[in-house]
């Protein structure tokens, strides 16, 4: 009777001990899923070793590639050429307006199926800037110019200072007629100042009354007289067909008349002797 009473009782006692093990098993591998888990949503930890390892750029332009149509883009090696032979250095001396026309002028002559005009002229920019305007372009970020508006931008925000600005507005607002100048000469010169600094805010009719009131009085009269009274009661566009006008009608007449040199006197022969000297 003893030992069927204690055998019961040590199957009891195992049964116990199994039923209490593993609960503990089950609870040990949720806890460290939980755990798991907990340490993905948590940041990495980056060293400082971390930043020192070296990183591989993903770019290595600042203007980024344009995306096209075109499967295969092939650029002619003549207008690579042209391009370079018109290189901007950034010197002071150098007229960025000027070097993006040019350049301009230069992507024009080409046409590539499938690639169009404005990808042309962001993909080839970097060739035509050299020197200290190349080393400039390679302080952006990789890949951060996406337009051919925006590389304008910063390249005359670089390049075209203020104190050019103000300088060409200032060229612009004190225009006159010189004594020797006919009005088509006057009228070419005036849009070259224009030229000279496109950011000068003039407005079309402002440039008009500007051009006008700069003009001697002969020329004056002459646009008063073609206008039937006074040329400013025109509107601008009218005005701007009778300045075109008399330029071409004046440009016509300079262009029929023999050139005739001047006589120099003995004063002026004796003066240019002496400085040749």
């Amino acid at each position: 009777m003893q030992e069927r009473t204690a055998q019961p009782s040590l199957e009891e006692a195992q049964s116990s001990e199994s039923s209490s093990t593993f609960p503990d098993l089950r609870e040990s591998e949720v806890d460290a899923s939980e755990a798991h888990m907990m340490a993905e949503d948590q940041p990495r930890r980056v060293t400082l070793e971390d930043y020192s390892s070296s990183i591989v750029p993903q770019f290595f332009t600042s203007i980024v590639r344009p995306e096209v149509q075109a499967h295969n883009i092939t650029y002619p090696y003549s207008l690579i050429l042209l391009i370079q032979g018109n290189l901007f250095h950034g010197l002071p001396n150098e007229d960025p307006y000027a070097h993006l026309a040019t350049y301009i002028e230069i992507c024009n002559t080409v046409k590539i199926e499938g690639v169009p005009e404005y990808a042309v002229r962001l993909s080839l920019f970097s060739f035509s800037l050299a020197g200290e305007a190349k080393r400039w372009l390679h302080l952006f970020k990789e890949n951060n110019l996406r337009t051919c508006e925006e590389v304008v931008e910063k390249f005359l925000k670089k390049y075209f200072l203020w104190s050019k600005i103000v300088e060409g507005k200032a060229g612009i607002s004190s225009f006159h007629q010189f004594l020797d100048e006919s009005p088509s000469e006057a009228l070419e010169r005036f849009r070259s100042l224009l030229r000279k600094t496109p950011t000068h805010g003039f407005f079309e009719p402002i440039q008009l009354n500007i051009f006008i009131d700069g003009l001697r009085l002969q020329s004056k009269q002459l646009l008063d007289a073609s206008a039937g009274g006074n040329i400013k009661l025109k509107t601008p566009e009218d005005a701007m067909e009778l300045i075109k006008n008399m330029a071409a009608s004046d440009h016509a007449i300079l262009c029929d008349r023999p050139h005739v040199p001047t006589k120099r006197s003995l004063l002026e022969l004796s003066s240019q002797d002496a400085l040749l000297e």
